[in-house]
């Protein structure tokens, strides 16, 4: 019993792992941020050079005291296109039982109100048999959310009809907390 436990979870664990290995490189890097360019503040006297921050750019003289003070302070924009905002939530469904092989808990991760991560939190894993069962079952169920996108209308696994019927209604609560 111990090692198909052991079985059962290096199975979850790999598929667990493909999952991750398939997520778009977005969901691990946070979004870029573009500094605002700032102009250099023109010197107080005439004909004292200011320098900017940057190395690259030379010192410029000021040409005299009315172009001073005709001077307004102006404020740069950045021309850099906007990076849309990903918005991520964990999401835990309610717990359902399967029969009376055991529970089944799914957790979801919503970005931008699509399914882009899933798991069993909880899953039938009683018996030696429902361990197997669920070694084969969840990789695929999880699979099958991630393709539904934003439903669980899954198609489920067949010889794992009541894990299946579980994992979607437990499902079904996650989306409708997100």
């Amino acid at each position: 019993m111990f090692k198909r436990r052991v079985l059962a979870t290096i199975g979850f664990t790999l598929g667990a792992g493909i999952v991750l290995i398939s997520l778009p490189p977005t969901l691990f890097n946070p979004p870029e941020t573009y500094p605002v360019p700032t102009e250099p503040t023109p010197s107080s006297t005439a004909g004292e050079t200011s320098q900017s921050p940057s190395p690259s750019v030379s010192p410029t003289p000021t040409s005299s005291p009315t172009a001073e003070a005709s001077a307004k302070p102006t404020t740069s924009v950045s021309t850099e296109p906007s990076t849309p905002q990903i918005i991520s939530r964990i999401i835990v469904g309610n717990i359902y039982p399967a029969g009376v092989y055991g529970d089944v808990q799914v957790q979801i991760i919503l970005t931008n109100g699509i399914i882009t991560a899933t798991k069993a939190l909880v899953f039938p894993d009683g018996d030696s048999r429902s361990s197997s069962i669920s070694a084969l079952a969840i990789p695929i169920l999880i699979e099958q959310t991630l393709a539904a996108k934003d439903s669980s209308d899954i198609q489920g696994v067949t010889q794992a009809s009541y894990t299946t019927a579980a994992w979607k209604l437990s499902l079904q609560s996650a989306l409708d907390k997100g």
